[in-house]
């Protein structure tokens, strides 16, 4: 198969917003434990130990959220460049956009729940102030990102259109 684009890249895009919805859901769970970590009595006897605790769900969240952000961004790299149909392009990013409204509900249910429980609690370092942000740039990055996909299919279009009169 000359072009896997769709076996893998389409794969991978998709993937990456199951991934952000799966992140928002199962951090509940990870603060939870983390609570109970940073709870442990003798916990300030190992060296920053304790900080690292406070510290750690701020980084996860942006770290595994720009995770999914960039294997998005590589898949959609890789599909624009490659010779992926600009139809089927277009398509694909329309469902994009699509699913990931969709699935939004979800993500912005978890991301309250979040904030609620432990957003407010200022023993967690910077982790408010990261979890009222990400939900937003999640939201804006999603729609433009599959709304780019959608313009740059028409685009191809248009030159393979041309190329071919």
């Amino acid at each position: 198969m000359k072009n896997n684009f769709f076996t893998r890249d389409w794969m991978v895009m998709i993937y990456s917003i199951l991934g952000v919805v799966l992140l928002s859901s199962l951090f509940t769970p990870i603060m939870t434990a983390l609570t109970t970590l940073a709870g442990t009595s003798g916990l300030a006897t190992f060296i920053g130990m304790s900080t690292v605790v406070t510290i750690i769900p701020s980084i996860l969240l942006l770290g595994l959220t720009a995770f999914f952000g960039f294997k998005y961004y590589k898949s959609y790299q890789t599909m624009a460049t490659g010779d992926a149909s600009g139809l089927l392009m277009m398509v694909i990013g329309i469902l994009q956009v699509i699913l990931f409204i969709t699935m939004y509900a979800t993500v912005i249910t978890n991301f309250y729940t979040l904030y609620t429980t432990y957003g407010t609690n200022t023993s967690w370092i910077a982790f408010g102030t990261t979890i009222t942000i990400i939900p937003t740039v999640l939201f804006l990055a999603g729609l433009f990102s599959g709304g780019l996909l959608a313009w740059k299919g028409g685009q191809k279009r248009k030159s393979k259109a041309a190329a071919a009169a």
